[in-house]
């Protein structure tokens, strides 16, 4: 084989090989693993009974994840984003589109940001956000909210699309179940909602916490100097 020839079937053969560990790259990024679970973790499958969840089980786009009373799962991308489910709460994806849908509940969610720009769904807003760790909650009788514990996003109610809003560390958005105006962007002190249980209810360490304390660090900062002028 001429060194020409050689050179070409070796750059198809390549471009062959790349293209395929993309594909399998993606066909990884449509499934998540369950990482930690509480009592009560089951997964509600297409066309199937709700079923317990196992430790290290695969859960693939198009299947939900339910949490019973006084119980929490995490599940954990290929990409490394994590995303953390609170008591009675639903939860489903699209890793294609980097889409999260939360039917009900809370959860918590941090993604790097090489896994880019993540969507968050809930029946009365989409969230935007990249690089990020945040907290979403939807309730049908009581407030909804969407906390950014590091990074930067945006959230629009489905109501007033021509309203969104940008949050930073440490703001939030509180909303009730039927929202009537616009949303108000909140300070938050991010030191007593990492008290929750979405943060220390789980034996790991969160991907971002170091980032997460240099915000504390830098809210504390902000106060001492309001307060000193």
């Amino acid at each position: 084989m001429s060194l020409c020839a050689y050179t070409k079937y070796y750059g198809v053969a390549s471009a062959f090989l790349f293209a395929l560990s993309q594909f399998a790259l993606a066909a990884d990024d449509k499934e998540a693993r369950v990482t930690e679970m509480v009592r009560d973790v089951r997964l509600l499958e297409a066309q199937a009974e709700p079923r317990p969840a196992k430790i290290n089980e695969t859960v693939r786009k198009g299947s939900a994840v339910h949490t019973g009373t006084e119980s929490r799962a995490e599940l954990t991308f290929t990409d490394l984003s994590i995303t953390r489910l609170g008591a009675n709460t639903v939860f489903s994806f699209d890793a294609a589109t980097r889409t999260y849908d939360l039917g009900s509940g809370a959860i918590l969610i941090s993604a790097p940001k090489e896994a880019g720009t993540v969507r968050v769904k809930t029946a009365i807003a989409t969230c935007a956000v990249r690089g990020f760790t945040a907290i979403v909650e939807r309730r049908t009788n009581a407030q909804n909210k969407f906390i950014v514990l590091h990074g930067d996003a945006v959230y629009t109610l489905k109501k007033f699309p021509h309203d969104p809003c940008r949050l930073h560390f440490g703001q939030a958005v509180i909303s009730p179940p039927d929202p009537t105006r616009p949303p108000h962007v909140c300070n938050v002190d991010i030191s007593k909602v990492m008290n929750g249980r979405l943060v220390n209810g789980f034996r790991q360490k969160l991907p971002e916490s170091a980032l997460i304390s240099a915000d504390i660090e830098k809210q504390k900062k902000a106060k001492s100097e309001a307060q000193n002028q």
